[in-house]
C-alpha cells in the first residue's frame, strides 16, 4: 500500500476554509457590483434626464428674462449709446450659453444611456463568470477537498 505522507492535516483544513472564505467574498462582491450598476442605471435613466430637463426649463426662463431686459434697455436708450446696455447683453450671452449647454446635455443623454447599456452587457458577462467561479468552481474545489480530508482522516485513524 502507498504511503500518504500527510504531515499536517490542519494546513489542508485551513486551505479549505480559505476556499470557503474566497467563495463568500466573491459572491458578496458580485452582489455589491450589481447594486452599484443598478444605482448608476437608475441615475442615468431617471435622475439625470430629469435634472437636465429641469435645468433646461430654468435656463430657458432665464434666457427669456435676459432677452426682455435687453429689449427694455434698448428701447429706453439712444441708438448711438452702445455701452448703456452692455450689462444686459452680457447677461443674455451668459443665459444663451447656459441654455445651449442644457440643450446639449438633454440631447446627449440617450447616447450616454446606450453606451452605458453596452458596458453593462459586457460587464454582465464578467459577473456571470464570477458567479460561476463562486457557485460552481470554488464549491466543487471545496467539496473535493472535504472529501479528500475525510479520506485522510480515515486513513490516519488506522
Amino acid at each position: 500500500m502507498a504511503e500518504a505522507n500527510v504531515k499536517n492535516i490542519e494546513a489542508i483544513e485551513l486551505f479549505g476554509e480559505s476556499i470557503a472564505s474566497l467563495r463568500n467574498t466573491t459572491r458578496k462582491q458580485a452582489d455589491e457590483i450589481r447594486e452599484q450598476f443598478q444605482r448608476v442605471s437608475s441615475w442615468l435613466e431617471k435622475e439625470l434626464p430629469d435634472y437636465w430637463k429641469n435645468e433646461h426649463r430654468k435656463a430657458e426662463k432665464r434666457w427669456i428674462e435676459a432677452r426682455e431686459e435687453l429689449m427694455r434697455c434698448e428701447s429706453k436708450t439712444r441708438a448711438d449709446d452702445e455701452r448703456s446696455c452692455s450689462v444686459q447683453r452680457k447677461m443674455l450671452a451668459k443665459a444663451t450659453e447656459r441654455r445651449q449647454l442644457c440643450e446639449q446635455r438633454v440631447r446627449s443623454l440617450p447616447s450616454l444611456a446606450m453606451q452605458w447599456n453596452q458596458f453593462l452587457q459586457e460587464a454582465s458577462t464578467s459577473l456571470r463568470q464570477l458567479d460561476d467561479l463562486s457557485e460552481s468552481t470554488l464549491q466543487t474545489a471545496f467539496d473535493r477537498l472535504q472529501g479528500t480530508l475525510e479520506t485522510l482522516r480515515k486513513y490516519l485513524e488506522r
